[in-house]
């Protein structure tokens, strides 16, 4: 009998709403309101939600195993994030980015910026499958344009998390492009092609807001290209660094493993090793020097502020506060599901389904929600696709609508929540939060919407009856 009363009990609707109330509350009140980092906030909701659990009877082993759990499936991601701070230190002092600049800001366009920033940053993504990366790489060299050309910080970096974000979703190689439809049981290139539905139109909305913002905010004029500011970052960058076109063939190796299939981590570490070797024997910096700064970071002193400002960077350190941020956000995530408070919310969600239309815009603002809650694009797909994949075979409803739901919110809407992985990482490579650049990510807001939009309509949803009645005509 007294074993039958300590047995735990899955935490209830009303406290596991309570919970997720409590958690946007703390958030938004120490990062918006006190100006605090999202770290602080995040740990009190993991607290609390550990406090919660053992008040249900769950032991302190029970929930760390969710957190282990929860931790784990994140590993890949951490290592990725170590080398990218690695890569841009060394692509830093080896010449690669300021090379980048140089030429971009003698090619693009003030006008056209932006979307051309969509475009190149939702190329790269798509090939190399990664928005990370994306936005480490080429969106820290568009960030200094764009910076140099007088566009706003945030409305760059806004477009840059789109295109970055497109890629993650639409690319075969990307994580959580494999991740939804293996959880909803769909294949792979089902999923992309039915996603093309929903991604297309946001994506020629945002193409659409970002040429109206460029003309917007330049005047287009041949004269600004010749600006004191643009000829002042042309000097500093040939004064202090050796510019050559052969410097960007770091970034088309990149590429190139792509094509070959090398795993995003050890091609990521080749072209940082060329950054190294750039810096050493283009660059002439000491060896010795160069392993301080791919731990610490770039340090530029070119005697201009404002490029100083822009190649300061980079650096394995630099990304210890992401990968803080990281574990805190997946520990929340561990104890909020091994508790039964997504569950039981999610329970409660599904229990009010009752159309192919409510069941698919369920299934959108509910992977909408854990990505609010959790901050983790993998917990949003994982969590939502396993709960939904049943309703979705009772309905007869292909599992490509599942997994394409789990995308348009769960993916895209990663790179906002200020406590995410996604914003942490753009925030300590390119120095901009969430909640200056979220507002004009408007891939992560349009796609949602977007699909929601589809779904009310009763559009682009096969069922599977529908199919094999056409195979039998």
């Amino acid at each position: 009998m007294e074993q039958q009363k300590k047995a735990a009990v899955p935490v209830g609707f009303g406290i596991s709403v309570g919970m997720f109330v409590a958690l946007i509350v703390l958030v938004v009140a120490f990062t918006a309101g006190f100006g605090s980092t999202p770290h602080i906030p995040l740990l009190l909701a993991a607290v609390i939600a550990a406090i919660i659990g053992g008040l249900h009877h769950f032991s302190w082993q029970k929930m760390l195993e969710g957190i282990t759990a929860a931790i784990h499936t994140a590993i890949p991601a951490l290592l990725i994030i170590l080398s990218i701070g690695l890569l841009i230190a060394a692509w830093m002092a080896g010449g690669v980015i300021p090379t980048m600049i140089y030429y971009g800001l003698q090619i693009i366009s003030p006008r056209f910026f932006l979307v051309t920033t969509l475009l190149l940053c939702s190329i790269v993504s798509l090939a190399i499958g990664s928005s990370l990366s994306t936005i480490g790489t080429v969106g820290v060299a568009l960030f200094g344009i764009g910076t140099v050309l007088g566009i706003p910080q945030p409305i760059t970096v806004g477009a840059i998390v789109s295109g970055a974000y497109f890629g993650d979703k639409m690319s075969p190689l990307s994580d959580t492009t494999n991740l939804a439809p293996s959880v909803s049981d769909a294949s792979l290139f089902d999923h992309i092609r039915h996603m093309m539905v929903t991604t297309t139109f946001t994506y020629m909305i945002c193409i659409i807001i970002y040429g109206i913002m460029g003309f917007v905010l330049t005047d287009g004029s041949a004269a600004q290209v010749q600006s004191s500011p643009i000829q002042q970052t042309l000097a500093a960058l040939e004064q202090n660094f050796i510019i050559h076109p052969l410097l960007l063939l770091p970034p088309l190796l990149v590429l190139v493993m792509v094509v070959f299939r090398i795993p995003a981590l050890p091609g990521l570490m080749a072209a940082a090793a060329l950054g190294i070797l750039s810096g050493i024997f283009v660059q002439g910096i000491p060896a010795q020097q160069m392993l301080s700064i791919v731990m610490d970071g770039f340090t530029a002193s070119t005697g201009v502020e404002n490029v100083d400002t822009l190649l300061n960077r980079g650096g394995m350190m630099s990304m210890m506060k992401t990968i803080a941020l990281m574990i805190i956000a997946l520990s929340f995530a561990g104890i909020f599901e091994c508790t039964g408070m997504a569950g039981s919310i999610l329970e409660k969600v599904v229990s009010h389904v009752k159309s192919d239309r409510g069941l698919v815009i369920a299934t959108i603002l509910t992977a909408w929600g854990i990505v609010i809650a959790t901050g983790q694009q993998y917990v949003a797909i994982i969590m939502t696709g396993r709960l939904f994949r049943p309703l979705y075979a009772q309905h007869k409803l292909k599992p490509q609508n599942l997994s394409r739901a789990l995308e348009d919110a769960g993916t895209v809407f990663g790179g906002i929540v200020p406590y995410s992985t996604g914003a942490g990482f753009t925030q300590g490579m390119l120095g901009i939060s969430a909640w200056q650049y979220g507002p004009y990510t408007f891939f992560g807001w349009i796609n949602p919407l977007v699909s929601i939009c589809i779904a009310a309509l009763g559009k682009s949803m096969p069922h599977i009856a529908q199919e094999q009645d056409k195979s039998r005509k």
